[in-house]
């Protein structure tokens, strides 16, 4: 992690390899190549399906605000997500919706980062989903721009890594929402049960679905992603569900195909942070029979079972 200026935390990594990534070096050509293949062979499978999708990534914070870092790093004028689109275009042509643009556009204005945090303020989220409506061609819901906002305090995901931690106020901001939950899988439930022995951890195979009834637009969309698409809070799950009538949201970066054919979603959405990009997937995943193989592990065992085991 590096303490930029006026407190802003920036996540670096902890043995060079996000600079190795970042810079373009051989190890970052290699990746980027890999994306691009895995992109294209993505595009063509959805397009026989006659499904529409997109691919976006979610910029780091250190290529909104390099300036604010105070110290040389490499690539920031060229960061990876900026290249990987390049790459696609030049390979596939498979669409992948700019998110780094519009940031760069308003990041001089209220914060798009937080300044203790790797995720988005508010202003973060809506501009991402506006550019994902834009990009599906789908109206935006405009109240998801016209919702409550309160000032709150919280120690954030680089703010509790410092010692003392540092916690950050923050607009905390919330919308009216018109689409119902109907579905999730074993690892949600377990998590929000309050069973599980680290609840903070059971995210990776995460599956909800949402409905809305009075949806603008009448697609069901299946959104593949990480930590922005987070389904509880105001993030891009909830504000998609109030454009598309359907959206199944899967915490993956592997596209489960199996899920995939079984639903035939018209819209499939793949988000990846930046950072994440370092590791690419090979699709080989079954979101819901790993999920409930991570629920069975992080139940914490009843009384029972604890002195069943201690009896053995």
């Amino acid at each position: 992690m590096a303490v930029g200026h006026e407190g802003w935390l920036y996540w670096v990594g902890r043995a060079g390899e996000v600079e190795a990534f970042y810079g373009d070096t051989a190890t970052s050509r290699r990746i980027l190549r890999r994306w691009t293949r895995l992109i294209g062979q993505r595009a063509r499978r959805l397009d026989a399906h006659g499904i529409r999708h997109v691919h976006t990534v979610v910029p780091d914070k250190l290529a909104i605000y390099p300036d604010l870092l105070g110290r040389p790093f490499p690539g920031l004028d060229d960061p990876p997500g900026v290249r990987l689109a390049r790459s696609v275009a030049a390979d596939s042509g498979a669409p992948m919706a700019d998110l780094q643009t519009p940031l760069v556009a308003a990041r001089d204005g209220e914060p798009v980062y937080l300044r203790t945090d790797t995720h988005w303020t508010y202003r973060g989220y809506l501009i991402a989903y506006r550019a994902l409506c834009e990009a599906l061609n789908a109206p935006v819901a405009d109240h998801v721009f016209a919702g409550t906002s309160t000032r709150e305090t919280f120690t954030f995901d680089l703010g509790e890594k410092l010692v003392p931690p540092v916690d950050e106020a923050y607009v905390a901001y919330d919308f009216p929402r018109r689409a119902e939950r109907i579905d999730a899988n074993a690892l949600v439930e377990v998590r929000e049960s309050g069973r599980a022995v680290r609840p903070r951890g059971l995210f990776v195979g995460s599956r909800v679905v949402l409905q809305n009834k009075t949806a603008p637009d009448q697609r069901r969309v299946i959104l593949f992603g990480d930590s922005y698409i987070y389904s509880p809070g105001a993030r891009l799950t909830a504000m998609l569900a109030e454009t598309f009538h359907e959206v199944h949201a899967i915490w993956s970066a592997n596209i489960d195909w199996r899920y995939v054919e079984a639903v035939r979603p018209d819209v499939v959405i793949f988000e990846i942070a930046e950072r994440f990009l370092r590791q690419v997937p090979n699709d080989r995943i079954h979101i819901d029979r790993f999920a409930e193989a991570r629920a069975r592990r992080a139940v914490r065992p009843t009384l029972r079972e604890q002195i069943r085991r201690w009896l053995r």
